[in-house]
């Protein structure tokens, strides 16, 4: 049997399409509080009446890896799941052991077979001496979690891949010790909306949905033909607000756009005089889709906000995402 507290999982970006990474320094082992990434095979079932009332002969149908990765952010899982969601290759600013990534979703796809670049997943379970070995994976969706009480989370999706049959044997995918401990605690986030701070958001969700899908053709296989773009790129944002003025009330009513900048600096320990790990997400023009006060009992009044993240017209872009680790290796 085996315990989820000594399953290895690690995530490498592969440096073509059609080979799965093997190499356990190329993997960033990632520290993780759930998955479920794997095989999902769908039934193909007849309908014909036989004279029975059973269902009638069954058949394997599509193909597909798919799951989520939830975690609590660190600096180096947090690159790794910035690269293979937004963009493989972020812009670098290095200054002496300090590198500062920029994140910026792609403006093409990756091949005429890929939306986004390749990627290797490895996942070994305590009691098996070898693992399951997923390449070629499409990660769809990102997910950014802050909440009073907590660590700021993490949500990543797989929506497509291919399994390695043999699998691979173990490999020395093991979080790094330091990195573990580098966490981002609630109490060092701070929002701004429009420029101004805010103190009274107990909550907020940044979400980034790619909208890929597997594309499936009478090609003789139960996996994909490639992968596609099924509607555009979309940035949403839900967060929970203390109504102490009438600044989001007002700006829905007019309809007014104005830049959402989360903040996350971790200052428990410099990673190098005056720097610290620092974490950022911006969408530039976030728009209120709903605000809608209301009064539910004698406690504070706090209101659901919806928002969307809508193109910049001055950087046409809806979201951007900064890291500033010391991960020698990339990201």
């Amino acid at each position: 049997m085996s315990y989820g507290a000594q399953t290895k999982f690690g995530i490498a970006r592969q440096s073509v399409a059609g080979t799965a990474v093997t190499d356990a320094t190329s993997f960033h082992a990632a520290a993780f509080t759930n998955e479920d990434v794997g095989l999902e095979v769908e039934e193909l079932i007849s309908q014909n009446l036989i004279g029975r009332f059973e269902e009638g002969a069954v058949y394997p149908g599509t193909n597909k890896i798919a799951g989520t990765i939830e975690m609590e952010l660190t600096p180096r899982n947090l690159g790794i799941g910035l690269a293979s969601v937004l963009n493989h290759s972020p812009v670098t600013v290095t200054s002496g052991s300090v590198k500062t990534y920029t994140f910026l979703p792609n403006t093409n796809d990756f091949s005429s077979f890929f939306c986004k670049a390749p990627f290797s997943i490895y996942k070994q379970f305590s009691d098996a001496s070898s693992a399951e070995l997923f390449y070629d994976c499409q990660f769809g969706q990102a997910e950014f979690v802050y909440a009073t009480g907590a660590f700021v989370k993490g949500r990543l999706t797989v929506v497509g891949g291919t399994r390695s049959p043999t699998g691979v044997g173990s490999l020395a995918v093991t979080p790094d010790a330091a990195d573990v401990a580098r966490l981002f605690p609630w109490n060092v986030c701070s929002v701004s909306y429009g420029g101004v701070g805010l103190s009274n958001m107990s909550e907020i969700t940044i979400s980034l949905n790619e909208n890929i899908q597997p594309l499936y053709t009478l090609s003789g296989t139960l996996a994909p033909f490639k992968f596609t773009r099924t509607a555009p790129r979309q940035v949403s944002v839900n967060a929970t607000f203390y109504m102490t003025d009438r600044t989001f009330l007002n700006n829905f009513v007019t309809d007014t756009q104005a830049r959402l900048l989360v903040t996350c600096i971790n200052t428990r320990a410099a990673i190098q005089s005056g720097y610290y790990n620092l974490f950022t997400v911006d969408v530039p023009q976030a728009k209120i889709t709903a605000f809608k006060p209301g009064a539910s009992g004698p406690g504070e009044v706090s209101v659901p906000v919806r928002m969307r993240g809508v193109v910049d017209p001055s950087s046409f872009y809806a979201l951007q995402a900064t890291l500033m680790n010391t991960y020698a290796a990339g990201y």
